[in-house]
């Protein structure tokens, strides 16, 4: 299991800022100041203190770890082909790659080498941000960015599709990529240049965004910072209490429960007005004010009792019963009517009405004296109109009679009477609050406000009243609050209550003393009004103090430490570190030493680099840029090693901005590196590409794949396979030569005089510049290099070997170049015979067999 596979599975069950700081390292190689900022900004909205980020939900995904597993075999890099849509590149291209050797890409600014390696940073690993790839911006017609990879896993091939939005695939990322932006991400300047291994450099990272949210919090709930002043209450009063001790837990809810009313507040001053009055009188005096009081308010409340009696709610269904049985009887009364009583001139003979109408006649009657029975008989005189009855009207007012006597119709009128004689009492209540003015402006002084709500409620009876006597009741009964009346029948009680305390001068004290502890109360409660907004504030800010004091609690990097030391005691780094000292003698770092430094704070696991004989860390101080870059190519180099990584390698311009010196390092190493494994450079450094030939031909390296890309008016990326050849050393040339040699061939051997002829012009152009690079390359033994700023004086030894036959050898080759070449205007009659074919070979053979001699007899190397 590697160092990072061991870390993100410790980090799955910790913080879910921790896991997405572990997350965006791998991504970008390391944590800046923004990447803490949102790491803190997730962690608050985790704890609900700002809004989430809407992708938060995907922060908890599982880290992708592709590429940084154990390898299980080898992967190298075959072909990038099917290219679309990615800036000016070219379609229909394809990069091969020298499956087990060395691949030199090389191409001028805007030749397309950089959006090629783009490709391949996004594709396999590489440390640090990756710039998007962008699309052509000269044509309107983008297509999605796409590319296929063809890659040599174990022996077997495989293609593999790739664009932007491709899940990372575990064999390409398996090859390792090396540039200018990324060689930061292995090295830390921080107190000593170091190398920071990348699964250790993940706890370092994550220790370093803990520091950096500490900071931020201890910054921001540094001393009162964010909290209102707020003078505190010294009266003991529940408000006071509740104002000192808040701490962030209270809700608004309450502190509006110690909130004055707006009763309260309008009360102060008559309390302030009455506490004065009550320290002037004797108890007797106190006393006689408080039953006059009471005598006042007592009337008020008896006038409140009978309509609360017969106005609330168990009284209206009282009298909605009653309706409604009277309904129901009346209902069978009218059932009977219409089977006894019909077929007469009125509708409404037999109800309420006329029944009444009928015990009144009856009752007439009676009381007349006279023997006159009732209903009458025939031939009595009739009570309403006087005149006799005949034979058919006694009849009818029999049956008239018969139905009052029933026991339904007797039942329906109980029911009405019964209904009359509630609503009765009802229509009696006085609700006339007019003649208790003096006892209503006493309530008003005592408890402010209560004379209208009083008054509200007297109109709320009446509404009721009105409601109760309606012919037909309400379905239901509006509600409303009856606190104006319980404060009113209180204050009696209140008056009671403190007509009993008073007994002499020792209970008047208390009783001032209580009336003053409650106007100090309703005052603080005031308080809390005046000061609500910054009380909530402060509770908000409290709130979010002690959720930053958790998350503070969070970056205790404790843990963190405990597993670098574990991975430590494991046995990863000291391979590492053999490797990365090996690395470091490759390039010539004799003068530094390595030494393992393990911080008991976050576990920092750095190695440092220490001037040899020196008791300080001043290498970062004293290291130039090319050594600093061989370092972190050391570094990147020695991850490979230790990891037991065999898979490809690619370097995208590893020397950048690099002298000769530190460039020519850099060539050797790559070219050693690539006789063990795929290495494959891309550079625009024409000289660099030289210095790689040069170290290829001195460690026989032959597996060479060469990529020339060119660009036209319209594209870039146009790939060639032959080498510049401003960069070829002279036996590169010389096999240049050997298969343009077999194109003269063909064309002495098909072609006319004049196009042999022709053709011989730039061979012998060619064949001049291989001499000049063997007089600069060999003959002078490399003292003066063009593209150098300096001279190799050491080499000045072999030169004593040089005499007049290698004047005139090379004198007599390069004057018969410059006579056959393009380039000089030769005057009519007097050109030089055109060579032949043979002397063609010969001349080639010539500057082989000398190059031969030098590098064999001479010791040129």
């Amino acid at each position: 299991m590697t160092p990072v596979e061991r870390i993100v599975g410790w980090v799955t069950d910790k913080p879910l800022w921790w896991q997405l700081a572990i997350k965006i390292t791998l991504q970008n190689g390391s944590l800046t100041d923004d990447n803490i900022h949102f790491l803190f900004n997730t962690s608050q909205g985790e704890y609900g203190l700002i809004p989430k980020h809407p992708k938060y939900d995907s922060f908890a995904s599982p880290i992708d770890i592709t590429g940084f597993t154990s390898e299980e075999h080898p992967v190298n890099l075959n072909i990038l082909s099917d290219v679309e849509g990615v800036a000016a590149l070219a379609e229909q291209q394809s990069l091969d790659f020298e499956s087990n050797g060395l691949t030199i890409g090389y191409g001028d600014n805007g030749a397309g080498k950089s959006s090629y390696a783009s490709i391949l940073k996004h594709a396999c690993l590489t440390r640090g941000i990756l710039k998007p790839i962008s699309g052509n911006v000269f044509t309107t017609n983008n297509k999605q960015p796409q590319a296929s990879i063809t890659v040599e896993v174990n022996g077997a091939t495989r293609s593999i599709s790739w664009t932007p939005e491709s899940k990372p695939d575990k064999d390409a990322k398996s090859i390792r990529v090396f540039d200018t932006a990324s060689a930061h991400h292995y090295l830390s300047g921080e107190d000593a240049l170091g190398y920071k291994p990348v699964g250790l450099n993940l706890l370092t990272e994550l220790t370093k965004a803990a520091d950096g949210i500490k900071r931020l919090i201890e910054e921001d709930t540094m001393g009162t910072n964010g909290l209102v002043s707020i003078p505190p209450l010294p009266s003991g009063s529940p408000a006071s209490i509740f104002l000192s001790k808040l701490s962030g837990l209270e809700t608004e809810q309450e502190v509006n429960a110690h909130c004055a009313t707006q009763e309260e507040i309008d009360s102060i001053e008559a309390r302030k007005a009455e506490l004065i009055q009550y320290k002037a009188q004797s108890p007797a005096q106190i006393k006689a004010g408080l039953l006059n009081k009471k005598q006042l308010l007592t009337p008020l409340v008896n006038f409140f009792s009978l309509p609360l009696k017969l106005l609330n709610a168990q009284e209206f269904d009282r009298l909605k019963q009653l309706e409604l049985d009277y309904i129901s009887k009346q209902e069978t009364v009218d059932k009977l009517r219409l089977q006894t009583l019909s077929n007469l001139p009125f509708d409404n003979i037999g109800n309420s009405e006329w029944s009444q109408l009928w015990a009144a006649a009856k009752v007439f009657i009676q009381k007349e004296g006279k023997e006159i029975e009732f209903p009458p008989n025939t031939g009595d005189s009739c009570p309403l109109c006087l005149q006799d009855i005949g034979i058919d009207c006694a009849s009818k007012l029999q049956e008239f009679e018969a139905f009052i006597q029933n026991s339904a119709a007797k039942d329906a009128r109980a029911a009405y009477q019964a209904l009359a004689t509630a609503k009765q009492a009802v229509n009696t209540l006085n609700l006339n609050i007019s003649q208790y003015e003096s006892a209503l402006n006493e309530s008003e002084n005592i408890k402010n406000g209560l004379k209208v709500r009083l008054e509200e409620l007297v109109t709320l009876l009446t509404d009721r009243k009105s409601s109760f006597l309606m012919k037909e009741l309400p379905a239901s009964l509006e509600v409303f609050g009856l606190l104006a009346y319980t404060d009113l029948a209180g204050l009696i009680t209140e008056l009671d209550q403190q007509i009993g305390k008073i007994t002499d001068d020792d209970s008047q004290a208390k009783f001032i003393a209580q009336k003053d502890a409650e106007l100090i109360t309703i005052q603080d409660r005031k308080y809390i009004v005046d000061h609500r907004e910054n009380i909530l504030s402060n509770i908000k800010r409290l709130h979010t103090v002690t959720i930053l004091q958790l998350i503070k609690q969070e970056c205790n990097t404790r843990s963190v430490s405990t597993l670098s030391s574990s991975i430590y005691s494991d046995g990863v780094i000291e391979p590492l570190k053999q490797s990365f000292q090996s690395e470091l003698n490759a390039f010539g770092f004799n003068r530094f030493t390595i030494e393992v430094k393990t911080r008991n704070k976050g576990g920092h696991q750095q190695f440092k680099l220490l001037l040899s004989n020196s008791g300080e860390s001043v290498v970062a101080k004293v290291a130039s840029e090319g050594e600093q870059r061989c370092i972190a190519i050391a570094s990147f180099l020695a991850e490979m090693k230790a990891d037991a990584r065999e898979s490809a390698v690619i370097f995208d311009d590893p020397v950048n901005s690099l002298s000769h010196q530190w460039s020519a390092r850099v060539a050797d190493r790559l070219v050693r590196e690539s006789l063990e494994r795929q290495v494959v450079i891309f550079t625009h450094d024409i000289v660099f590409y030289k210095l790689l030939l040069e170290a290829a031909e001195r460690m026989s390296q032959d597996k060479i794949g060469y990529i020339s890309l060119e660009r036209s008016r319209d594209y870039a990326g146009l790939v060639r396979t032959n080498p510049p050849w401003d960069a070829l050393t002279t036996s590169k040339r010389i096999g240049v030569l050997n298969i343009k040699l077999q194109g003269l061939k063909s064309i002495r051997a098909k072609g006319t005089e004049t196009e042999f002829r022709n053709a011989t012009r730039p061979f012998y152009s060619l064949l001049r510049e291989a001499w000049e690079r063997l007089v600069e390359e060999k003959l002078l033994n490399k003292v003066v290099n063009r593209f150098e700023r300096g001279i190799h004086i050491q080499r000045l030894t072999r030169l004593d070997d040089i005499n007049q036959l290698d004047f005139d050898m090379i004198n007599s080759a390069y004057d018969k170049c410059c006579n056959n070449f393009s380039g000089h205007d030769t005057a009519t009659g007097m050109g030089h015979p055109y060579p032949t074919i043979d002397e063609v070979v010969a001349d080639l053979e010539a500057i082989k067999n000398y190059l031969a001699h030098l590098q064999k007899d001479r010791k040129r190397t």
